[in-house]
């Protein structure tokens, strides 16, 4: 079991990330960005699973890489919740959704990251990545 964690969270997204963890599109997502922004696989899956108790600069500017292509939120950094909650299927998830919408950071790599953290804080959301 915990190697599919593990598995699964190497090709899920940070973040949050918003859409199916599962989904071959996402996991392309996540690969590219996490690769982008030099994110490797343990770090990320501590990041998923909150054990970083700092977390660099790289791991959220791939968070908002990953949302970014999502289209859940633009480049400038703000968040899109009507293209996230169109994504999501289940009630719970949508009220994630409005319950981490407003938070901002002081980058746009910052927001992304704020609303990734807050979103899987959230047991409903958490339970469909791991």
């Amino acid at each position: 079991m915990k190697s599919f964690v593990t598995i699964a969270l190497l090709v899920v997204g940070s973040a949050v990330v918003l859409c199916n963890p599962h989904d071959p599109e996402m996991r392309g997502y996540i690969e590219d960005c996490n690769k982008e922004h030099n994110v490797s696989p343990k770090d990320f899956h501590d990041f998923i699973e909150g054990k970083l108790t700092t977390v660099p600069e790289n791991m959220k500017c791939s968070s908002q890489c990953i949302m970014v292509k999502q289209g859940i939120m633009d480049e400038s950094g703000n968040f899109k919740p009507d293209a996230a909650k169109a994504k999501m299927k289940e009630d719970k998830l949508v009220a994630a959704v409005d319950e981490c919408k407003d938070l901002s950071g002081s980058t746009p790599c910052d927001t992304a990251f704020k609303i990734t953290s807050c979103m899987l804080s959230k047991k409903e959301f958490l339970k469909r990545w791991l």
